[in-house]
């Protein structure tokens, strides 16, 4: 994710949209304010070929996911962007959500108003899938 942010691909291509899975979200706030700072920090002449920051690169192309987070999770969701957010499940994986996963994920997305979890439970898949929804 750090390379494509910082590459130029995003740049060269706006449109192209990518979403990581199976890697939750908790560490994206620290990448993206990571990167920005070093980005900021490293002259004029090292990052000349992007236009944006790596954070408003993640915000119009790149998408994660969530299945286990609780803790904390509004706060994460908000810093992600509630735009670039998806749940996800991986039932039979061994890693799922087998017991309960709609009482899990109503518990994580409970400071959410109704708007907010239809693009998080499927909105937001929808549109970066150009998936219809009726």
């Amino acid at each position: 994710v750090a390379h494509l942010l910082v590459s130029g691909i995003l740049e060269r291509y706006p449109k192209l949209k990518f979403v990581s899975v199976e890697s939750g979200l908790g560490w994206i706030p620290f990448l993206l304010q990571s990167l920005d700072y070093q980005i900021e920090g490293a002259g004029p002449k090292a990052y000349a070929h992007l236009t944006m920051r790596p954070s408003e690169y993640f915000k119009r192309n790149i998408y994660s996911c969530f299945w286990f987070e609780r803790e904390n999770m509004s706060q994460l969701v908000r810093e992600v962007g509630v735009d670039n957010v998806l749940f996800e499940t991986d039932y039979p994986h061994s890693v799922c959500l087998y017991h309960g996963p709609l009482d899990y994920v109503g518990e994580a997305l409970a400071d959410f108003d109704s708007n907010d979890q239809k693009k998080i439970l499927s909105g937001n898949a929808a549109k970066v899938y150009s998936i219809p929804l009726n």
